[in-house]
């Protein structure tokens, strides 16, 4: 068991692996979904998964020359790897001291005391839940995957 206080080092890495980064915490106490249209187009998904981390804590372990960077008008703003398009971390254009860190990026497990959900006015009616069918432990295989294929034709 660890001592009270002491930090963990969570690492992350994009997709290819070619930016990779780290930081220190006692623990990842809070994470966000965010449901508007923008985290939703950025993240291919309902909504993201991410939290913050104070910009001294965090550290670029390899690859972020590889890093781009696409600011809307409006100021909202994605970086990602241009090796293999995943979001990567990036400082908050409000507070240069607070790091955004999407969390489908983490190698460690973590379980958050807080999760917070922005924007869900704005949540799309297939993010909410629905009745599962079927679950698979991992991948289902090629013959699993055409049945379920069929049934959106």
């Amino acid at each position: 068991m660890r001592a009270n206080h002491q930090k963990i080092q969570f690492t992350g890495a994009c997709l290819c692996g070619a930016v990779s980064f780290q930081f220190q915490l006692e623990n990842i106490k809070m994470m966000y979904r965010c449901y508007c249209s923008l985290c939703r187009k950025q993240s291919g998904a309902a909504s993201n998964a991410s939290t913050f981390v104070q910009a001294e804590s965090f550290q670029w372990l390899q690859g972020e020359s590889l890093i781009q960077t696409y600011i809307k008008d409006t100021g909202f703003n994605s970086s990602f790897c241009r090796q293999c398009g995943s979001p990567v971390p990036n400082v908050l254009a409000i507070d240069a001291k607070v790091m955004w860190i999407p969390l489908g990026l983490l190698q460690e497990e973590f379980s958050p005391e807080l999760e917070l959900n922005f924007c869900v006015n704005a949540k799309v009616s297939w993010a909410e839940t629905h009745q599962k069918l079927t679950e698979f432990d991992e991948l289902p295989n090629m013959i699993e995957l055409k049945n379920y294929f069929e049934i959106n034709q």
